[in-house]
């Protein structure tokens, strides 16, 4: 005998949507992340990190250039005689001791040696937990202003640093920091741990 109650069958199961959507949306939300994160290393910290590398390897030279002449000429801040002309002798280990003894002279890197080899100044560069060599050829104009030439880049450093920006980095910081102490290079030569400067007065 029946109730007059109609039979009504259980709702279906609901159909569960899976994690196809939300598993492309963040892919999707991580590559823009990487891509940003590389076009910011790429446009504004490759730039700034060899502009520093390029002010720090330059600037180095030229004040251990300057020292070399200071020591010829009796005294710091000595005045270059007209019609002077020297040779002088920077050490690559004169440039790392004094990178090691004032570390904020290279920051935003973390690390930097130098080192002359035939031919080729050198500098081992660390920065954010990458590090590498960059090496390049120098020469002299006949204008009396130094190029450097050949710049090369190994290893994963080469992601952080650009090679062309920073030869052009380097030649402006020694090019002017030399003009303006009344001074130009007419030769130079690169050996093993040794450069060799010839400087006359402007």
């Amino acid at each position: 005998m029946g109730y007059g109650y109609g039979y009504a069958p259980p709702p279906p199961p609901r159909r569960r949507r899976g994690c196809l959507f939300g598993c492309l949306t963040t892919l999707t939300v991580l590559v823009f992340l990487v891509l940003g994160g590389l076009l910011g290393v790429y446009f504004y910290l490759r730039p700034m990190l060899s502009e520093q590398a390029g002010n720090t390897l330059g600037g180095q030279l030229e004040q251990q250039i300057d020292r070399k002449l200071d020591e010829q000429l009796g005294g710091p801040n000595s005045e270059i005689p007209a019609g002077f002309q020297g040779t002088v002798q920077v050490t690559d280990s004169e440039i790392n001791q004094f990178l090691q003894a004032n570390p904020n002279e290279i920051s935003p890197l973390d690390s930097a040696t130098v080192r002359f080899t035939p031919g080729r100044l050198g500098a081992t560069v660390g920065a954010y937990g990458i590090t590498g060599t960059a090496t390049a050829g120098v020469q002299v104009t006949t204008d009396g202003r130094v190029d450097v030439v050949d710049a090369q880049i190994d290893g994963a450093l080469g992601f952080l640093l650009d090679p062309e920006q920073l030869s052009q980095t380097l030649e402006a910081k020694l090019n002017n920091q030399l003009a303006a102490n009344g001074q130009r290079i007419t030769a130079i030569e690169v050996s093993d741990g040794v450069l060799t400067a010839t400087v006359e007065a402007q």
